[in-house]
């Protein structure tokens, strides 16, 4: 029988991905001044000297979410797991341990090349980078469906959410002391997109009729890549495939029409950003104070091909939902896995095209709010507090981060921190070594403390890796 079952949110939990856009580099190098590439959190924060790096100079995975694996997976027998659906896992214990709201965000970013220099009076940064991020968010009453089944005759709820977007940014940066201790900054962004993806289900009703499920779905969704694809309005079916020139080109390529292959590798995305910040050492009123403040990603990108699809309240019918007795169960979660992902993309294929057409989407700013004091009986140690902020109607967050700094030489510095966010408690922690011929960094924002043999976070999918090599150029200030 089929089983319609907690889909999205088990694409992530499997690794699929989510995708949200905003500066790459580590939180918990926020207060290290000899970190190369904070402008990217705050433009008005200069680095020590001038800098040079290529690919491997920043690099950053993160993953944040309020849930984990061991909400989906259960231990049976001997050393054995079993899904949520097991006959062996109640429906109390598997929702209770659940939160309302099933929420996760991923990043993957990284400095193709960035370099640095002071010019002007000020420091000048040039960077190429890679971002990309995806968030999601589903409700409990999902998993409930998928759970209780017969138990109940009528299921409702809303809000299912998954956007995703991938692009590149060529960033030109500048910071400048305009007074004793004021230092501006500003980062501007020519933005080329790759990929864009969102879908938003405003409604889900499922009712129980005849033993069978009448599934009534109210759905959007719209969708852009880097290069041309077009879709006619009207039924998505095999009459309206989508027309790729590019994938065309490639099908027939004979070594003649390479001239129509790199046509048709034009971008066809593209947008502008700014980011925006401050710094003010108030030394001169409190002696070892900082202030800082920053809002990163003010922009947009343009999608010339944009394709639009809905359902628009259709009803399809599935049949009902068995649990599983893993004593007789033969396949393995991966095959479970498999037939749940059959399952959504009947559930929620999208029946109509609404076409394709140029549009607009807007970046979601990310506002830092940052505070510093070096320890009067040992200026090299201090505490800090950031507050975190990101915009937007989905995916948003917040977070407020404590720090311990310690710079016990010019070329070692380091930070241990705690962060309370939408997506839980975490802590972090950053080493940076920067010696006159290279810089080295490692650390994490969110640091994992159970992961399974793949390296999947167990509690929580709160995960983060960071790591850079630069090389020095000049003296420091």
């Amino acid at each position: 029988m089929r089983r319609i079952k907690y889909s999205i949110v088990l694409l992530a939990v499997c690794g699929v991905c989510a995708l949200r856009v905003s500066a790459q580099t580590a939180k918990s190098s926020y207060f290290l001044d000899g970190g190369f590439h904070n402008y990217q959190l705050n433009p008005a924060m200069p680095a020590e000297r001038g800098f040079f790096s290529t690919m491997i100079g920043n690099w950053s995975v993160k993953t944040n979410g309020n849930f984990g694996l061991s909400n989906f997976l259960y231990p049976y027998g001997d050393d054995k797991l079993t899904t949520f659906m097991s006959s062996t896992v109640s429906a109390d214990e598997f929702l209770g341990r659940l939160p309302q709201s099933l929420q996760l965000s991923t990043e993957l970013g990284s400095t193709l090349m960035a370099t640095g220099f002071r010019m002007l009076g000020g420091f000048t940064t040039l960077s190429i980078t890679t971002n990309s991020s995806t968030s999601m968010n589903i409700p409990r009453g999902f998993f409930e469906f998928a759970k209780k089944g017969f138990q109940e005759d009528h299921y409702s709820f809303s809000d299912i959410n998954m956007r995703t977007m991938n692009y590149s940014a060529i960033t030109l940066g500048y910071s400048h002391e305009i007074i004793k201790g004021l230092r501006v900054g500003v980062n501007a962004k020519y933005l080329v997109g790759m990929a864009y993806a969102n879908i938003h289900v405003d409604k889900l009703n499922i009712q129980m009729n005849e033993e069978k499920w009448m599934v009534e779905t109210h759905a959007s969704a719209e969708a852009a890549l880097f290069t041309e694809v077009t879709v006619e309005p009207g039924p998505m079916d095999e009459l309206n495939e989508p027309k790729i020139p590019l994938v065309d080109a490639m099908d027939n390529f004979d070594g003649s029409n390479y001239k129509e292959i790199m046509a048709a590798f034009k971008p066809a995305s593209s947008g502008f950003a700014v980011d925006l910040g401050v710094v003010y050492d108030m030394s001169e009123l409190v002696k070892g104070l900082t202030l800082s403040a920053s809002l990163v990603d003010l922009g947009s990108l343009k999608w010339k091909y944009l394709t639009k699809a809905s359902i628009n309240d259709s009803k399809v019918e599935f049949d009902g939902i068995e649990e599983i007795d893993p004593n007789d169960f033969e396949g393995s979660i991966e095959d479970e896995f498999d037939m749940i992902m059959q399952d959504v993309e009947e559930m929620f294929a999208m029946p109509y095209s609404h076409g394709t057409s140029a549009a607009k989407t807007a970046l979601n700013p990310v506002m830092h709010l940052g505070v510093e004091y070096n320890m009067p009986f040992y200026r090299p140690l201090s505490v800090a507090m950031l507050y975190g902020k990101r915009f937007g109607d989905f995916g948003g967050w917040d977070e407020v981060r404590g720090y311990v700094n310690v710079s016990p030489l010019k070329w070692l510095e380091a930070s241990a921190n705690v962060g309370v966010s939408t997506y839980g408690t975490s802590w972090g922690w950053m080493f940076n070594f920067h010696p006159k011929i290279f810089s080295f960094f490692v650390g994490s924002d969110y640091m994992i403390t159970k992961v399974t043999p793949q390296f999947i976070p167990v509690n929580n999918l709160n995960g983060h890796v960071t790591f850079g090599f630069n090389m020095p150029l000049g003296k420091r200030k």
